[in-house]
């Protein structure tokens, strides 16, 4: 069977998520089905006792797979699973039942018996530990009990027969499982098994474990980080950061929080606008702990900043779909770039890099903003060598020329920060809203960031538009591209669960503030190299989340093939040994 991979993003796994039933419900579902069969057994004269050959052992698995597997497993299993597994196995002997015309129903039963072993196999070794030996006595005990049930109603002539369906279905789920991880051994040296341990661990416990799995393939690299400083006579300070990292994968894995990590960290000099860089996937950090990295790197950077009280009025231009807004301070140049109403999305590390060589002999300093705020699905990465990024690149390279000379003016800066009503399952990230106004030669701009990733299709525009309708020349909606919001979804943007006209009071809250605390402000901006910071590696993550999630994607065919081979297996060995 071919397995289809595609490039997708780690967030996207997380589509075959579901949520375990409580454990009463599944056991009243098992104890249900158990009476409805004794009672059609009774009405075409089977009589009673066939129900009880399902149930029971459903309850006893229900009662023994959550303790052994406390004992030998490596994640926690909940009681709702497993009684949801419990119930699973029900279904799925009765499923062979069917076949009781044709095998007769002792021998469908006891193919039932090796069928749901397997079943159960896969599913454990899948959620709780990929270690096949520590889980076969917890997948077995459904089964053992539905034995003992079998052997008192159909009499002691099926002790063979179980023993060689429980073994033929052993053996070929063993191979199956074996299968399932040569596709990620062979690209990446892991086991896939192991992937899906640590991936279902995470979302439905909360485990780290995923970081120690992603230690395994991950790189380190140097990633330079810009600082716009802006300082004024009694107030706070404000600094705009655009580092080179991607706040991902997930939830609280990797290095998704360090955007509010480091507004935090500077909390008592600043308000931090950690705005989204040229960076993908690859430069997801390891842990959130690298965050002292970014943070070393822009306290080491401040010294070299060179102030000015004067910045250009805002400039906005395009290429393509491609719009650029510029704005130039002191020696430096803030350019956020969208491409809002089309799908915005993650660029490639390179093109950051191409805008600042491009920019070196112009400017002391480039900061290049992907300002990610218009999201229709999950895409891919925008490489320079797209129609996209040649966009990007090439609009990016005129807006420098453009603003090399441009006319400067006094600068005042004011700044809001607003803690939001909203969580992360409303798509914002643990900072919520932070807004920086400039006003240079007379006209007003906004740079509003929320923390979240990517912001729903239109919403920008009708945020935008309420912002320039308040006497403002220009403004940019932006966001961190926090995944702290993506636990359960690979797309939760900014207006995909709270309407933007709940948002919007906020937005004008926000700019109010900061024009309030405008104030005649310089700034200076500067460059550091962050050093040796652990990520996942280039293409490394997207790999391996493609693989696996290729491979879950064909698990039920995959299953189903491999059983039916275990089926005419059994049939096989029954007729060479009974």
């Amino acid at each position: 069977m071919k397995i289809k991979i595609r490039q997708l993003q780690p967030e996207t796994l997380t589509r075959f998520m579901f949520r375990a039933p409580k454990w009463w419900q599944s056991l009243l579902a098992v104890f249900a089905i158990g009476a409805i069969i004794d009672l059609i057994g009774y009405a075409v004269g089977f009589g009673v006792g066939l129900g009880f050959a399902f149930s029971i052992p459903a309850a006893v698995g229900f009662l023994t797979t959550k303790p052994l597997v406390d004992v030998l497993g490596r994640q926690e299993f909940t009681w709702n699973r497993s009684a949801m597994l419990a119930l699973a196995g029900v279904l799925f002997s009765i499923g062979w039942i069917i076949l009781g015309p044709v095998l007769g129903v002792p021998f469908a039963y006891v193919f039932g018996l090796g069928y749901v072993f397997a079943i159960r196999m896969i599913v454990l070794v899948a959620v709780v530990d990929y270690r096949i030996p520590r889980m076969i006595l917890p997948a077995a005990t459904q089964t053992l009990a539905s034995a003992v049930c079998g052997l008192v109603l159909f009499g002691s002539d099926l002790i063979m027969p179980l023993i060689v369906s429980v073994g033929t279905f052993g053996v070929c789920v063993c191979v199956f499982l074996t299968i399932f991880d040569i596709p990620l051994k062979r690209s990446c040296g892991l086991s896939g098994m192991h992937f899906v341990n640590v991936f279902f661990g995470h979302i439905t416990n909360g485990s780290n474990d995923m970081e120690a799995y992603f230690r395994k393939i991950s790189d380190f690299v140097s990633v330079p980080v810009t600082t716009f400083f802006f300082r004024r006579a009694e107030k706070k300070d404000i600094w705009f950061v655009v580092p080179n990292l991607h706040p991902g994968p997930m939830s609280d894995i990797g290095g998704s929080n360090f955007p509010n990590l480091l507004f935090r960290e500077f909390a008592d000099e600043a308000t931090v606008l950690v705005s989204h860089g040229c960076a993908s996937h690859d430069l997801n950090m390891i842990s959130n702990n690298e965050t002292v990295k970014i943070a070393a790197a822009i306290r080491k950077s401040q010294p070299s900043a060179k102030f000015s009280g004067t910045a250009s009025r805002p400039v906005r231009s395009r290429c393509g779909n491609v719009s650029i807004l510029s704005q130039k301070f002191g020696d430096s140049l803030l350019m956020v770039t969208t491409r809002s109403p089309k799908m915005t999305e993650d660029m490639d590390y390179s093109i950051g890099r191409i805008i600042m060589g491009e920019a070196k002999l112009r400017y002391g300093n480039v900061g290049f903003v992907d300002a990610h705020n218009c999201m229709t699905n999950v895409t891919k990465i925008i490489y320079p060598s797209t129609k996209a990024g040649n966009e990007f690149i090439t609009g990016g390279t005129a807006a420098l020329c453009a603003m090399e000379n441009a006319e400067m003016f006094p600068l005042k800066a004011g700044v809001s920060h607003l803690e939001l009503p909203f969580d992360r399952d409303h798509g914002f990230g643990d900072t919520g809203l932070v807004t920086l106004v400039t006003e240079a030669g007379g006209e007003r701009t906004a740079y509003v960031l929320f923390d979240g990733n990517n912001v729903k299709e239109g919403v920008r525009e009708t945020l935008r538009d309420a912002v320039l309708a308040e006497g403002f020349a220009e403004c940019e909606i932006l966001t961190t591209d926090s995944h702290v919001v993506n636990s359960m979804s690979g797309r939760n943007p900014v207006g995909l669960e709270v309407d933007v006209s709940e948002i919007l009071p906020f937005v004008l809250d926000g700019i109010k503030r900061a024009v309030d605390d405008l104030s005649p402000a310089d700034v200076g901006a500067a460059t550091e190299i962050c050093e040796e910071v652990e990520v996942f590696g280039p293409g490394k993550m997207i790999q391996l989340t493609s693989i696996v999630s290729g491979i879950v994607s064909n698990l039920i065919p995959l299953c189903i093939l491999f059983l039916l081979v275990a089926f005419f297996a059994v049939l096989v060995v029954c007729m060479l040994v009974l």
